[in-house]
């Protein structure tokens, strides 16, 4: 018999993390809004992202993952929860594409400072101010 198989207890241990991972992604949905910080704005419900007024292009990966930080701002976050949360699965492989993708999104909306990397952690919106 193969050793990759799922038990029974597996299944229903992946069933109820599914279960709290579709609960917490309905309860942020709840707090969707508007959110400004600094020049930057970002509509939510419209997906939507302006910094000094204009109009900002993000892709759809750069914008979930703007989202996600503004939904967890001020709390580290590792990249896989990154990944877990913008990405919608779990991702298996290299995990540069959260660095890359937070680079563009640092880029494109001036928040170089405030998208902090935190050493052998992940990434943080600090809205907070120096810390």
């Amino acid at each position: 018999m193969p050793d990759d198989r799922i038990t029974g207890g597996q299944q229903a241990q992946q069933a109820r993390r599914l279960r709290v991972q579709g609960a917490l992604r309905r309860a942020r949905r709840q707090q969707r809004g508007v959110f400004r910080f600094k020049d930057v704005c970002i509509d939510m419900r419209a997906r939507r992202v302006w910094r000094a007024g204009q109009e900002v292009d993000l892709t759809p990966r750069e914008y979930a993952l703007l989202e996600t930080l503004v939904l967890n701002r001020n709390i580290a976050l590792t990249r896989g929860q990154l990944l877990a949360d913008a990405w919608g699965y779990d991702y298996v492989g290299e995990s540069r594409t959260v660095d890359v993708h937070i680079n563009r999104v640092r880029r494109k909306l001036g928040l170089g400072q405030e998208i902090q990397t935190v050493f052998k952690v992940g990434y943080r919106l600090n809205t907070r101010g120096p810390v």
